[in-house]
């Protein structure tokens, strides 16, 4: 799976997908910072690439239908410290297959995750 994490992720976050053996590119690295959000969907759309955000207006279902993109997943965390946010993304890559979350929007929390599809 080919993931990208957005500017507001640590890149820490790299680890956990890509010791699970996904292909892991950032924002930041690319040079995309800034760059707005529709036109960074557009990037990973042409990429087939899974964003990680924390970005909620990712999750406006209206703005980003599903079906239109290779997924989104939303980090609603209470604690955004890195360390959180590496066992989140642990957890998740642990527990799902990412490449399921292709077609849908995922918002993960501390505890679950929800995946909306449509």
């Amino acid at each position: 799976m080919k993931i990208k994490l957005d500017e507001n992720v640590t890149v820490a976050a790299e680890a956990p997908p890509r010791a699970a053996g996904h292909q892991v590119d950032t924002v930041s690295d690319e040079g995309l910072t800034g760059t707005p959000d529709p036109a960074l969907l557009d990037v990973c759309r042409r990429e087939q690439r899974l964003l990680i955000t924390f970005d909620v207006g990712f999750g406006d279902l209206r703005a980003y239908p599903p079906q239109d993109h290779a997924g989104i997943i939303v980090l609603r965390l209470r604690d955004q410290q890195p360390s959180v946010v590496l066992d989140v993304l642990h957890r998740l890559v642990g527990q799902h297959d990412l490449s399921s979350f292709s077609g849908a929007l995922a918002i993960a929390g501390e505890d679950r995750v929800r995946i909306r599809r449509e």
